[in-house]
């Protein structure tokens, strides 16, 4: 697929002025199997991001992809790659994997289960320092991560009184160089919760045990703190269907926390949340809540409406986090509303559209930006997207605000992007896509940085499995 994308960013200008695509289609039964090339150069005029001393330069780009949907009677699997080349050479790094996979077994009918996951993005290392939106920029300021996990657990019924699970997850994450530190997260629970017997009234019973471990802590933590954290907590909720359209609910428990704070602020205490959910129609949800934690207060609420033609959601919640968490919550790919639903359905056989042309366009960098090492902090997070789809036309407006308090160091910030995606059928071979960005990075000293960008972009359907834009 020949795509010509035009790139103005702060410092510089990126042209992609040839591509070439091959897809391949390969089903059989309940699989389906999808492959790509895309084959290019990207000319810069600005490679190294500096002011002043303006460096330009061509980089050839090779991309192939491939993609795996797959369901069966007791095992699922969803993989979607997309392997990037490039002869950039400095800094910069010459290979980017952008990897998305889960998989889940029944391994024992009805009572034990396997789920397994595997991502790979490209993220920039300080967020106040330079940054291209890919990784073709010589900024020496993105690293690769890597992040799998594996999780089994038993699920046991007592008639339709209740029903045990029990679980195990091992996590492991992998950042490419010496700048960020690897992890490993590990988690034990055990959840008892109402069955079938119980109609309008549930309940539910959960305990479990979280840990994370950095390696190299001294080297990589600022001030020598220990970015090492560790957590047990139990917890009863209560949740009552008044009617069709409303329910209550209700949580408390208790908490135990072992990290290093910056003034010493206990971390064990109780916990509760009050709150409902509004479901007027199929169309309209709305589940809002108050609790508190020994850290803050946790207000919360996520709203979402759709018609025939738009989709709107917003949604705002304080929780207590880390950077790990946060560089490994972020999709490797950027999905289409309906691309995205499919694949949560994973309804291999009703899939109808090309997951692969999504991998063919251009992989931008994580766009869920944190500090530049290890440590825990209160996120709020405010997002809201709104999306117009009409007849040859479908447009959206997104804004995505974090607000990172830390909680072992004396530091915050605050990342806020905002922008507009427009995609417009110009007829059954031409379609043109363009995109406007804008971030904003501010920490508590008042340091403020942003980028804006602007992306236009017109393909043509050369036939069923080419095109060149």
């Amino acid at each position: 697929m020949v795509k010509p994308h035009l790139k103005i960013a702060k410092k510089g200008v990126v042209l992609t002025v040839a591509c070439f695509a091959l897809v391949l289609d390969v089903s059989a039964g309940e699989w389906r199997v999808k492959s790509g090339l895309n084959v290019g150069h990207v000319y810069t005029d600005n490679v190294e991001l500096d002011e002043s001393d303006k460096d330009s330069e061509l980089i050839s780009v090779v991309r192939p992809t491939f993609s795996l949907l797959g369901e069966g009677n007791r095992a699922n699997v969803s993989f979607i790659s997309a392997f990037e080349f490039n002869d950039s050479g400095g800094s910069a790094d010459s290979f980017s994997p952008r990897i998305s996979a889960n998989a889940d077994a029944e391994l024992i009918e009805d009572f034990l289960f396997v789920d397994a996951d595997l991502t790979s993005n490209q993220s920039t290392i300080d967020p106040f320092s330079s940054a291209g939106d890919s990784q073709l920029n010589q900024s020496d300021n993105v690293t690769t991560t890597y992040d799998y996990s594996i999780s089994p657990y038993i699920v046991r019924h007592f008639g339709k009184t209740a029903d045990l699970t029990v679980r195990y997850t091992y996590d492991d994450q992998i950042n490419k160089g010496d700048e960020l530190a690897d992890s490993v997260y590990q988690s034990a629970s055990a959840k008892l919760e109402s069955g079938e017997d119980f109609a309008r009234f549930n309940w539910t019973l959960n305990t479990d045990y979280e840990e994370t471990d950095y390696e190299d802590d001294e080297t990589t933590t600022p001030n020598g703190q220990d970015g090492n954290r560790e957590r047990l907590s139990s917890s009863i909720a209560l949740g009552y269907q008044l009617n069709r359209k409303i329910q209550i609910k209700g949580m408390v428990g208790k908490e135990w926390n072992n990290y290093q704070t910056f003034d010493d602020d206990d971390t064990d205490d109780q916990f509760w949340d009050v709150g409902l959910i509004w479901t007027p129609n199929r169309r309209t949800t709305l589940d809002l809540g108050y609790g508190k934690h020994f850290y803050s207060t946790t207000p919360r609420f996520e709203f979402s409406h759709t018609t025939r033609k738009t989709t709107f959601k917003a949604s705002y919640i304080r929780s207590l986090t880390d950077t790990r968490s946060e560089r490994g919550s972020s999709e490797p790919f950027f999905f289409s509303n309906e691309q995205r639903e499919l694949l949560e359905q994973l309804g291999v056989s009703d899939i109808a559209i090309d997951i692969t042309e999504s991998l063919l366009q251009t992989q931008n960098l994580n766009e869920n930006p944190t500090f530049g090492d290890q440590g825990v902090f209160v996120n709020e997070l405010f997002e809201s997207s709104l999306s117009v789809k009409g007849k040859r036309t479908t447009t959206t407006i997104y804004l995505r605000e974090s607000k990172q308090i830390r909680e072992d160091v004396d530091e915050d910030a605050i990342f806020t992007s905002m922008g507009m995606r427009l995609e417009r059928k110009l007829s059954s071979k031409y379609t043109l896509n363009s995109r406007v960005t804008w971030d904003e990075r501010k920490d508590q000293r008042g340091f403020t940085s942003d980028r804006t960008l602007w992306h236009l972009s017109l393909r043509r359907q050369l036939g069923a499995r080419t095109s060149v834009s």
